[in-house]
């Protein structure tokens, strides 16, 4: 598919330009006043309209990503693994889409004409477009091409799945198949920032994972031959284009004076430009300045912010220095201070050491006396101690024997407990099984005897709910019938009073239509004789009176069969939203009120003039120009203006048809009605007036 991305940016800027421009909506309003019907397009589309963005971002990366397997002697290194990883994560990504398009045709015939003759001032102007576009797809059967331009869209996706599928096929790959695949996020190791081939494919493993949209569109129309406004408006675009074209080119001087125009405008451009630049350049260095300035005095502030620390930690150490010689000088006299006292001690310690000496005799001779003493005692205490065992041994024979009987009278007992325990248990069991076999013998007398009850009373509830049933169902028979033989008959009288009423109406409506056109040709007669009269007057008077004359004069003159047949088809309408309410309301004689109501009927017309916009109101009998629109083609400037010229509507139908326009202005027109006025809005398009455009908006005024 060939790349439009730049002609739809040239379009758009186009669209923009044009947007507000006069010549552009003169001519794009006569264009469209020139619509006959017989515009068409015909064919059908089918086609895979792709995103080229993703497309390329692979094929740029499979070259790097076959070298850096290439270039690998080693295979379970992190970055193979990171190759490995993102060729599934690729291969996914594209077998997503291949596989939502590769069974949907691309085949496609399309015919466009349009045919335009216009009359703009003094210029005859005519446009003929005869488009076709003929395009069969057929799948390439070599992939394997230099220039991959020659390949369509879907054949480039087919390559890039084919070349990701070889890159799977390598026997580097095929080796670490099985080792696990790599989560995010990566770490960047130094082959994955500085290899140009694994920085390709972090590159893709980044656009990738941040690739939101769908990446393709399957299109599939049928055009049977109607154009819709929008496929108009463009071809109008080329068109105003295409005379444009073939304007400078049979006008030497034309295309002069545009091309001094524009190099002026571009000189200017470039002027203001290269101003812009210079200032944004200036502002630059101001604010590299500013940055270094900054930096510089960030780091002053940090010089200084150490010095200070410096001349602290100085001070603190002079401090403490001083601190340590004072100290050093207590210590000096502290040291003095024990010599002395050691040398006190010194002699105090020969003085004791000699009576050490003496003391140490005395002890020795205490200790043979002591070791003879302690000799006896022990001899004293083995007797004792050899009494005392004896007694022990004795009491602990005593107290074994009286044990041994305790423990036989124990066991006795025990055994005679258990014995009683077990007799017991066995009572209580016979007694609570007899209970409950008493229990569920009483339980499923008593169950018995409520189930015989309850399916005696359910039988005779069903006996009469079943009689009950059987009274409703007759009671129900009896007044469907009655509803439908009602039903019946009130749908026959109603169809006869609608067929009486529409045929009163359609007759009424008739008669109302030819008495419509009648007044509406002396209305035209009279109003362009007054304008005519005016007209001169206004000569004679003031230069915006003769404008706003001579506008109302060309437009009843140009205008007198569109608004003719607009005013009469406006007042039908609204003549049948009258008869619906009328009849909603239970008015027997609403068609007198019909014919009574037609002489309140108003109109206010909007509509194009080769001035501008007009706002015209209009009743049976007269016509005044409410405002004119000079140099303007968008109708919805008459909006606002509309709907404050209404009055005395509260609650009453309002009709709006239009022809020659879209039917957005109608609708908003619409909207404005029914919140400001409360009214019941109908909009309905004037197919028999084509070749002008016109919003007429009808009501019944005081």
């Amino acid at each position: 598919m060939v790349d439009f991305s730049k002609y739809y940016r040239s379009y758009k800027y186009m669209q923009d330009m044009l947007k507000s421009d006069f010549t552009h909506n003169y001519i794009e309003e006569a264009l469209k006043d020139g619509d006959e019907g017989k515009d068409s397009i015909f064919g059908k589309t089918n086609e895979k309209v792709i995103d080229m963005d993703w497309v390329i971002a692979i094929e740029e990366t499979l070259p790097y990503i076959q070298k850096a397997i290439d270039e690998q002697e080693s295979f379970a290194i992190y970055e193979n693994r990171v190759l490995l990883t993102l060729i599934h994560k690729a291969l996914m990504f594209v077998d997503d889409k291949y596989s939502k398009m590769k069974d949907v045709p691309n085949d496609s015939y399309n015919n466009i004409t349009m045919n335009r003759h216009l009359e703009l001032n003094q210029q005859k102007l005519d446009f003929s477009v005869n488009y076709v576009n003929e395009n069969h797809e057929s799948l390439a059967e070599d992939l394997d091409v230099e220039d991959i331009e020659s390949l369509s869209d879907f054949d480039r996706i087919r390559r890039i799945r084919q070349g990701l599928n070889e890159c799977l096929a390598t026997p580097l790959m095929k080796e670490i198949a099985k080792e696990p695949q790599v989560k995010p996020p990566l770490t960047q190791t130094n082959l994955l920032k500085e290899n140009p081939n694994f920085k390709k494919a972090v590159e893709l493993w980044s656009f990738l994972d941040t690739y939101k949209k769908q990446g393709f569109e399957l299109v599939g129309e049928e055009y049977n031959g109607k154009m819709t406004d929008e496929n108009k408006e463009d071809v109008y675009l080329a068109m105003e284009f295409q005379h444009f074209m073939m304007s400078i080119t049979t006008n030497p001087a034309l295309r002069k004076m545009l091309q001094e125009k524009y190099e002026e405008e571009n000189a200017l451009a470039k002027e203001e430009a290269d101003r812009k630049e210079e200032i944004e350049k200036l502002t630059a260095e101001i604010t590299e300045l500013k940055q270094k300035i900054a930096e510089l005095e960030s780091v002053i502030e940090e010089k200084n912010k150490i010095i200070d620390e410096q001349q602290a930690e100085i001070r603190r150490l002079q401090t403490e220095n001083e601190q340590q010689k004072a100290l050093i000088a207590e210590q000096k006299q502290k040291i003095e201070e024990q010599a002395n006292i050691i040398k006190t001690q010194e002699g105090k310690i020969a003085a004791l050491e000699n009576e050490r000496e003496s003391h140490a005799k005395q002890v020795e001779q205490m200790n043979a006396d002591f070791a003879e003493k302690t000799r006896i005692a022990e001899e004293n205490f083995a007797n004792r101690l050899s009494a005392k065992q004896k007694e022990f041994d004795d009491a602990q024979t005593a107290h074994n024997e009286y044990v041994t009987k305790l423990n036989t009278d124990n066991a006795n007992k025990i055994a005679e407990l258990n014995t009683n325990h077990s007799n017991e248990v066995a009572q209580l069991k016979s007694d609570y099984e007899n209970r409950i076999d008493t229990i569920n013998k009483e339980n499923a007398t008593a169950t018995a005897n409520l189930k015989s009850d309850y399916e005696g009373q359910l039988t005779s509830m069903k006996a009469d709910y079943t009689s009950q049933i059987k009274n409703y169902e007759k009671q129900i028979a009896d007044i469907n019938a009655e509803n439908a033989k009602n039903v019946k008959e009130l749908n026959d009288n109603h169809a006869k009073e609608i067929k009486t009423i529409t045929k009163e109406s359609e007759k009424r409506m008739a008669d109302f239509e030819k008495e419509t056109t009648k007044k509406m040709n002396d209305a035209i007669a009279d109003v362009k004789k007054k304008a005519k009269d005016e007209v001169r007057q206004a000569e004679k008077t003031a230069k915006e009176k003769i404008a706003e004359a001579k506008g109302e004069n060309k437009l009843f003159k140009k205008k007198k069969e569109v608004f003719e047949a607009a005013y009469a088809a406006g007042s039908v309408g609204l003549m049948a939203m009258l008869a619906e309410k009328y009849a909603s309301e239970g008015r027997t004689d609403f068609a007198d009120h019909l014919v009574s109501a037609t002489a309140a009927i108003r109109a206010i017309m909007i509509a194009p003039t080769p001035k501008g916009i007009t706002l015209t109101m209009y009743t049976h009998g007269s016509a005044k120009l409410l405002k004119l629109y000079a140099g303007v083609t968008r109708y919805d400037v008459a909006i606002g203006d509309t709907v404050s010229s209404f009055g005395g509507v509260e609650g009453q139908p309002v009709f709006i048809s239009f022809a020659g326009v879209g039917s957005e202005v109608a609708d908003e027109i619409a909207g404005k009605i029914k919140e400001t006025a409360d009214c019941k809005v109908t909009v309905s398009q004037n197919r028999r007036i084509q070749s002008t455009g016109i919003i007429g908006i009808y009501f019944c005024g005081e």
